[in-house]
């Protein structure tokens, strides 16, 4: 990085406890997950029979492990060996048993409700077969080898029938059953030929399945009893223009357990069958992810906000309080920073953002304004590593979520299909001259775009079509243009900018032909091992920009990172992290240098 830049003092960011991987037995009483900091990734085993959740580390994992506890307390956990195509199960806590597993690429455990447990490991050979093991205290029996992928999995009574999520050759979801004792396996369900159909959720008392379907912009909730006719699409559970995903039923299978993604939050809803109604449950805002656990009155589920990393959250359905989280150890180190829900007023309606700076943002030094990938996608209002590090450097994070983003029904989302750079670039540059104006009159500086993946191509629009506005324009693993991407992409991605863009050649949505517009320092990066979008994206842009005369090091910063798509774009390695908070922290003096050279 340049010297400019290297004189601002970057903070450093505590490390984060993310937990993730969550499990629960299938009496409701214990539950696990992963708990990674930093380079440190731990199994956790929560006890939840007490009126507070109280958990333990049970031993060291890596972030492929896949933990699952049993009725009894102890914990299995499915391991994959990195790069080999096999795998292992091993028991913990003592850890002295161990059954290796032939042939794994993935896998993953389940357990079944009745006494004794019967126990199989789901893993996926090959793109082309699963197989279904049993096991054992004496060994791991191969039961079934089937064709296509399977995922998911629900038991349909106490130890012998599994309903699973199978993705044929074809690639397309459909239901299927599995006999464990028969060792056969039939297809029960699928829409159509054309639709996407999943299993969620098991009420064995009430012999009913919660099942998903894919429709044109989004998915229908149906229920469905194994041999008693077709599925049914309940109204109220059906109505809303936002998305919903079944979770969990109660013990007596009367209730339904629902998430439903409202704007850039999650909350939780309750479906009666009978009557067919929906009741939403009480709670903070933030962001839910399956899975769920409900036994009582007490249901158990991840839950984040931006101030609160991902934890284990309880509701008590019926109480006041109605909502608690796992308690932690105080710790005057790792006080987060809040966020607040903003609406900004946009070209063609409010905008919602999640703002970080509280209410005088505005006035704060350096604002940024970032960019989420998709670009069918959204900022959800979670914590969020990256914004905690630039709050902590006293930076404002505006993070908008403008049309075509996912969360504010089908007309919000559906704005950008066939029109990548078009409403959601509208949106981004007229909150950014809105925020820029007002900062002028004050002499700050303008804002900063921030974006990864799709967001760091919309950056680059952004910056190129309003250059005047911006004091500074960061892009995490950007394509240059749809046209380029569809050339350069592998297949699954050449489909996608095929069915939501089309590859069509627009020369005002090029970044290699608009950049010579571009005046603010750049800071340009990309994984070297990206699978999605591929380096020579943001090599070809180095390049362009090199040949108009740009010099490295001065106008801009390019890096590369030795990772993936995913790395770059979410995880954030902490180098990449703090150059990106020093950028951001130097870019308008950045900037004067650039214009007294030129």
């Amino acid at each position: 990085m340049r010297a400019p830049v290297l004189r601002d003092t970057v903070p450093g960011l505590p490390e984060v406890p993310v937990r993730f991987g969550f499990a629960f037995s299938a009496d409701g009483r214990w539950a696990t997950c992963l708990n990674a900091a930093g380079d440190r990734v731990a199994l956790e085993r929560w006890s939840l029979d007490g009126a507070v959740p109280a958990r333990r580390v049970v031993g060291a994992a890596d972030r492929d492990s896949r933990p699952l506890p049993l009725n009894d307390g102890r914990v299995l956990v499915a391991r994959t060996a990195p790069g080999g195509g096999h795998g292992s199960v091993v028991a913990l806590p003592d850890g002295t048993r161990t059954w290796p597993v032939s042939a794994m690429l993935a896998g993953y455990l389940l357990a079944s409700p009745g006494s004794p447990q019967t126990v199989v490991l789901v893993t996926v050979e090959d793109e082309r077969h699963s197989r279904i093991w049993a096991l054992s205290d004496a060994s791991l029996e191969p039961v079934l080898r089937i064709p296509g992928v399977l995922s998911g999995g629900v038991w349909l009574d106490e130890g012998n029938l599994l309903a699973f999520d199978h993705a044929g050759l074809e690639h397309r979801a459909d239901g299927i059953v599995v006999d464990l004792r028969e060792r056969t396996w039939r297809r029960v369900w699928s829409v159509s030929d054309t639709t996407t159909d999943r299993i969620a959720a098991c009420s064995r008392r009430a012999r009913v399945l919660a099942v998903t379907t894919g429709v044109p912009g989004g998915q229908r909730i149906g229920l469905w009893s194994p041999g008693g006719g077709p599925v049914r699409f309940p109204e109220a559970l059906n109505r809303s223009g936002f998305a919903r995903t079944p979770l969990t039923f109660d013990e007596s299978g009367e209730h339904l357990l629902v998430s439903e993604v409202c704007g850039a939050t999650t909350r939780l809803l309750v479906h009666t069958p009978a009557g067919d109604r929906v009741e939403p449950v009480a709670g903070p805002p933030g962001t839910l992810w399956p899975p769920a656990s409900w036994t009582g009155e007490r249901i158990h589920v991840r839950f984040s906000a931006p101030h609160q990393p991902p934890t284990l959250a309880t509701v008590h359905r019926r109480a006041r309080s109605g909502w608690s989280l796992a308690r932690q150890a105080p710790d005057p180190m790792t006080a987060w920073a809040d966020a607040d829900l903003v609406e900004l007023p946009g070209p063609d309606g409010p905008i919602e953002a999640i703002v970080y700076g509280g209410p005088r943002w505005r006035e704060c030094p350096r604002v940024v304004l970032a960019l989420h990938g998709g670009p069918l996608a959204a900022w959800r209002f979670e914590f969020e590593p990256l914004f905690q590090h630039l709050a902590l450097a006293g930076v404002a994070v505006v993070a908008p979520n403008y049309r075509g983003s996912t969360g504010y029904g089908e007309q919000h989302m559906r704005a950008v299909v066939g029109d990548w750079g078009g409403p959601d670039l509208a949106d981004v540059v007229h909150l950014g001259r809105a925020v820029a104006g007002p900062r002028r009159e004050a002499g700050l500086p303008g804002p900063l775009l921030l974006g990864g993946s799709y967001g760091g191509y919309l950056a680059l629009l952004a910056a190129c079509r309003s250059p005047r506005t911006w004091s500074g324009c960061v892009a995490l693993a950007p394509f240059t243009s749809p046209a380029g991407l569809h050339r350069d992409a592998d297949a699954p991605v050449r489909d996608r900018v095929a069915r939501l863009n089309g590859p069509g050649d627009d020369e005002r949505r090029d970044v290699l032909r608009e950049c010579a517009a571009l005046t603010a320092p750049l800071l340009l990066a990309h994984g070297t091992r990206d699978e999605l979008i591929p380096v020579a994206q943001s090599r070809a842009l180095r390049k362009r920009l090199l040949e108009l005369g740009r010099t490295e090091g001065i106008d801009f910063d390019y890096l590369e990172v030795d990772d993936g798509h995913t790395a770059v774009v979410q995880a954030w390695p902490s180098d990449l992290r703090t150059n990106l908070v020093r950028f951001c922290l130097a870019a308008e003096r950045i900037a004067a240098t650039g214009q007294e050279r030129r």
